[in-house]
């Protein structure tokens, strides 16, 4: 009962006061409302790392956060505080978002990267492995050629081709850049940590979205961009999952990458927005959704289903065939049916395959890591039989005149 007394006695209190402190105290509840709106949509000085509910300057990250953590603020930090933007780290601890300190999507966003997450952890096809500083490699000192020379003797005791610049337990970042001249700020930012690198080349000049292998990392351009065939949430979740791809795989062939890229895509928007090339717009008939019922018409009288996987695998992002892509997203979706929690491991098969046809061995020892290197379509088709049968083309073909759903599932 006193505890209630002494409540009433504050609200009394309150009450007797003049009534012109009310408008004062409406104006200063309003302010801490906004300050606390302004907060959660990002508002504030460049260069902060949230997490959660906390907050930290980018120098002063706690010991506690994960060692990848750390470092992906060590490289993104400084020019975050510079060019007033801040890196908002994912529930999970495993994806970096940098977003201007204003950008009112930044909340939205980071919810798109969560569910993305959850997406690629139920198809299973990024697992972390387990990786040691011994066995990872550097692409660091790396000569500006697209191979790495590696000569002494330690080296080749070392893993080498996907240990070769691809750290499996680094954070991929994605940056949510507003306009060109941001973007050229933030690719000398990295040319100067990295000399050895130049992306000016590859970079179009109105290019909605860019990403990078090695450091691990993509941009989207939010504004100033001539091309209006894109979506901000789909680009997020496309450009997380290819970097989850790369991270636990290195490099895939063309169709896997886009295949799974799309599965994630429609599992969580029902359509395809995320165009994998150069051009400005999609040119498949139905564009963004209806693959699946194009995908069954396009088959539903096929008979032989010899030489559907050679379809599936010459997709090409930068010669567009509506019926290769459909392929590659129908052949995707089969693939990790079929597979289920097994799926990393004809990922990783191919990154084998990948990594020894790339070795090329001099005839004075010294070997050198060709990145640009993939499996041959005879390797890719044989990893793939041995794990899910030699018919695996005939029962993909039926599955595709039964017709996927919407979602990219199997019916």
């Amino acid at each position: 009962m006193k505890h209630r007394k002494e409540n009433y006695k504050v609200k009394a209190a309150v009450a007797e006061r003049s009534s012109s402190a009310l408008p004062l105290l409406l104006f200063a509840l309003s302010l801490f409302a906004l300050s606390g709106q302004a907060f959660a949509q990002g508002y504030g000085d460049g260069g902060d790392v949230r997490w959660e509910r906390k907050r930290w300057d980018h120098d002063e990250v706690p010991a506690t956060l994960p060692a990848p953590v750390r470092d992906a603020v060590a490289d993104w930090g400084t020019w975050a505080e510079e060019s007033g933007y801040n890196l908002l780290l994912d529930e999970s601890r495993q994806v970096f978002l940098v977003v201007e300190r204003r950008d009112r999507t930044a909340a939205k966003q980071l919810r798109v990267v969560e569910d993305a997450l959850e997406v690629i952890d139920e198809l299973a096809f990024a697992k972390q492995h387990t990786s040691t500083p011994e066995t990872l490699g550097s692409l660091k000192d790396a000569p500006s050629d697209r191979s790495v020379t590696l000569a002494d003797e330690d080296a080749k005791e070392q893993r080498w081709g996907r240990a070769a610049g691809f750290d499996e337990d680094r954070v991929p970042v994605i940056a949510l850049v507003h306009d060109q001249e941001t973007l050229d700020s933030l690719l000398m930012h990295w040319m100067e940590l990295r000399p050895e690198l130049d992306w000016r080349a590859e970079v179009d000049e109105n290019l909605v979205s860019f990403i990078s292998e090695d450091p691990l990392f993509a941009v989207i351009v939010t504004r100033d961009t001539s091309r209006d065939e894109w979506d901000m949430e789909h680009e997020t979740a496309a450009l997380l999952t290819r970097l989850m791809l790369k991270r636990a795989h290195g490099p895939l062939p063309e169709w896997v990458e886009a295949g799974l890229t799309w599965q994630v895509e429609t599992r969580l928007f029902q359509s395809i927005w995320h165009f994998f090339g150069r051009n400005s717009k999609f040119i498949a008939s139905s564009s963004h959704s209806g693959w699946e019922r194009e995908l069954r018409s396009k088959f539903r009288r096929e008979r032989e289903s010899a030489g559907l996987f050679d379809r599936t695998i010459s997709f090409s992002p930068e010669e567009w065939s509506d019926t290769e892509a459909y392929l590659a997203w129908g052949m995707a979706g089969f693939v990790a049916e079929e597979l289920g929690e097994r799926l990393p491991e004809y990922l990783d098969d191919l990154a084998m395959l990948r990594d020894e046809r790339a070795k090329v061995e001099a005839a004075d020892g010294t070997w050198t890591y060709d990145i640009t290197a993939l499996p041959t379509p005879t390797d890719q088709f044989s990893a793939l039989a041995d794990l899910i049968g030699e018919d695996f083309e005939e029962r993909a073909l039926a599955a595709f005149k039964r017709g996927l759903k919407r979602n990219g599932e199997l019916r």
